[in-house]
């Protein structure tokens, strides 16, 4: 066997494999040996078929199999071997489907190859200036900040009556017949609450007014509660569709009890909820908390811009050369099962090309600075990761075993393991450029801020709008069919020419048989 490389530019290779006879012929003749000695046609003795026959019948399919193999194998080899670089996999060369698969004949496989670029380069002080964003933390934040923990574990509390239609009413609820009694199998609901505050015309709030325990309230609901979520939570339906048509209906709610939100009080039990027990014992302390608390979210948020802009800056000056046109068709043949549309890929693919630059920048600046992570590392950004997001439900204070659990969870799935080790060296890499380069610290207010933020993630919305219908590619674990050698031909012989092969040799065929991705 020959293998030649042909370097067409210094990002495209293509790569020729020359295969003879000899290449093959004895792994050939081998399966079919034991394909006769198993096989069990009408006519012929167990193992006296014919080996013509069998040559007739299994030839091309065995053929395209051991050339599969030996493609695959020999082509693993050379770019081992020669230490190639590859941005993506080989992909075989259009021409290979004119081959004629036939046992004796010679065989030229080509593949194009797309080459990692090499990316050198180095950043200073002198040269390189990026803005990194400092909000400071005001007392109006804390003020609002310790409102809203007040607000959040306050409670709703006995009161006599209704007074600003803020206040929640507990009872019981029944549908009314025409003649204002109980309707027979009406909608009804005990032990059930409505808040007067969902009530937004002033006209269907008065039957509400100074309403105390024990008044009967009759109303027409569905036009006192245009919501219909909220009308079917009155009368304790999983579904709206189990309320059905009550336009018209009037109702009538025994009221049992009225209560009035009331914020926590600032106290010690306050501060253990919020911080935990006995980590703060004053009010002093309790904003001192949370002013720290702001302050490090605040560090976080602008960490995330300045990993944004860091970004942006060094793919806008390193600007690593890619083979496009390689990526473009490797890409459409990965995703060509995934329903992607051509129109849609063309509109998506400038993004992937500046994922793939930034991807390379980030692996020159670790080999630079030996940059690595080691597991607990890994760990330890799950658990930040787990932070935030029980932030989102409300856990400011989450204990560290609760952390460590939900870390673990997540990185039982080895995708995940990948996009968090992947997550947390970017940081790491952002973080030795921090102190590489010149920082133009500026202090922003938290509006400005956000305004910012907003009208950036707004013009990257504009541009990947619809980046959720293409697949990431550059992970893929499908990426190995992309060279395989002609597999639907194997597919057409089979229904074809082995029509008639029985169950018994088809066994023996397809446990032969195996796909071999290169």
């Amino acid at each position: 066997m020959n293998i030649n490389k042909e370097q067409i530019d210094e990002l495209n290779v293509v790569i020729s494999l020359e295969i003879s006879e000899k290449d093959y012929d004895s792994q050939v003749k081998e399966v079919l040996r034991d394909y006769r000695r198993k096989a069990s046609m009408p006519g012929f003795r167990p193992g006296k078929v014919p080996e013509g026959l069998v040559r007739k019948l299994y030839g091309k399919a065995v053929l395209i199999d051991e050339l599969n193999k030996l493609v695959s194998e020999s082509l693993q080899n050379y770019i081992k071997d020669q230490q190639l670089s590859l941005l993506g996999d080989p992909l075989p060369n259009v021409k290979n489907n004119d081959v004629e698969w036939e046992i004796g004949n010679n065989f030229t496989f080509d593949f194009e190859v797309g080459l990692t670029p090499v990316v050198d380069f180095q950043l200073s002080k002198e040269e390189d200036r990026i803005t990194m964003y400092q909000i400071p933390v005001e007392k109006d934040m804390v003020k609002k900040e310790v409102e809203r923990y007040t607000a959040r574990f306050g409670q709703f509390v006995e009161t006599d009556a209704v007074v600003d239609f803020t206040e929640r009413l507990e009872g019981n609820i029944v549908q009314l017949g025409d003649d204002g009694q109980p309707l027979p199998d009406g909608l009804s609901a005990e032990e059930t609450s409505l808040m007067v505050s969902l009530i937004k015309e002033e006209e269907y709030k008065k039957p509400f007014e100074n309403a105390k325990m024990g008044d009967e309230i009759v109303f027409n609901l569905s036009e006192t509660f245009s919501n219909v979520w909220e009308i079917a939570s009155i009368l304790r339906k999983r579904a709206k569709e189990e309320v059905g048509d009550i336009s018209g209906s009037l109702f009538r709610f025994i009221v049992t009890s009225v209560r009035r939100f009331s914020n926590a009080e600032l106290n010690q039990d306050l501060f253990d909820k919020v911080f935990g027990e006995g980590a703060v014992v004053n009010i002093e302390e309790f904003e001192d908390r949370i002013e720290k608390h702001l302050a490090a979210n605040f560090e976080g948020t602008c960490f995330n811009k300045f990993c944004r802009d860091v970004r942006k800056y060094l793919v806008e000056k390193v600007n690593p050369p890619l083979p496009e046109e390689y990526l473009r068709k490797w890409m459409l043949l990965i995703n060509k099962d995934k329903g992607i549309n051509e129109e849609i890929f063309e509109k998506e693919f400038p993004k992937y090309l500046q994922n793939m630059k930034w991807d390379l920048i980030v692996k020159a600046i670790a080999r630079q600075h030996e940059i690595n992570l080691d597991e607990q590392e890994i760990i330890n950004f799950a658990k930040m990761t787990a932070r935030q997001q029980l932030a989102m439900y409300g856990m400011d204070n989450p204990s560290e075993e609760t952390l460590q659990h939900y870390a673990m969870n997540s990185l039982k799935d080895e995708k995940n393991v990948r996009e968090i080790a992947s997550q947390a060296l970017e940081r790491k890499i952002v973080k030795k450029v921090s102190e590489i380069v010149d920082l133009n610290m500026q202090e922003i207010s938290m509006d400005d801020f956000n305004q910012m933020i907003n009208a950036s993630n707004n013009e990257e919305a504009k541009e990947v709008s619809n980046e959720e219908k293409v697949e990431e590619v550059l992970d893929s674990e499908e990426a190995g069919q992309a060279v395989e050698v002609k597999e639907e031909v194997v597919e057409e012989v089979r229904e074809t020419e082995v029509a008639e092969i029985n169950e018994g040799a088809e066994k023996v065929k397809k446990s032969r048989r195996k796909k071999n991705d290169v």
